[in-house]
């Protein structure tokens, strides 16, 4: 379960992610007015839906001594409709997912619009550098199944091999 700080930092590294700061191969970000720093993977296609492209990259990302690990999740432009979601699952466990209705640009163009992001505990995250992270996004869209490979959290995970001290939860 994500506490409080963690939830907090997400929210804030959630405004920072849909700036045009960041490129399509992964790098670091930071923000010095709100102390936050952090790393991205990739990004790469996370559904197989036949109707919409869901595209995914994790980020890790520091405020004080709390760490926060996600999957920022976005849909390619496709013409049909702008999906939306309240909700993750997975196994049945409902998992820590905000929302994103922004009419934003990410990375720096316009194709791709946020949908919203799953915060991963650190169990979870390291569970995913194992075998990825499967779930399910619901809510008025319906449901669409998502799988974001082992190699985005690991790709993540190595960036952030010198970003912090050891003290970080």
């Amino acid at each position: 379960m994500a506490t409080k700080a963690m939830i907090r930092c997400a929210r804030t590294i959630l405004m920072l992610l849909f700036l045009p700061l960041m490129a399509c191969t992964g790098g670091a970000l930071s923000n010095d007015r709100s102390a936050i720093r952090g790393v991205y993977s990739a990004q790469t296609a996370i559904s197989d839906h036949p109707h919409h492209v869901l595209i995914g990259h994790v980020i890790i990302a520091d405020r004080g001594t709390t760490r926060a690990h996600a999957l920022v999740i976005s849909q390619r432009r496709d013409g049909v409709h702008r999906l939306n979601f309240d909700a993750a699952w997975r196994d049945g466990v409902m998992l820590s997912f905000r929302n994103e209705h922004g009419t934003g640009c990410t990375h720096g163009h316009c194709r791709d619009a946020p949908v919203g992001m799953i915060l991963l505990s650190a169990p979870l995250f390291h569970a995913a550098q194992a075998q990825g992270l499967t779930a399910r996004l619901t809510g008025p869209s319906g449901a669409i199944d998502i799988f974001a490979p082992a190699a985005l959290f690991n790709e993540a995970a190595a960036r952030a091999v010198d970003m912090a001290p050891d003290d970080l939860v």
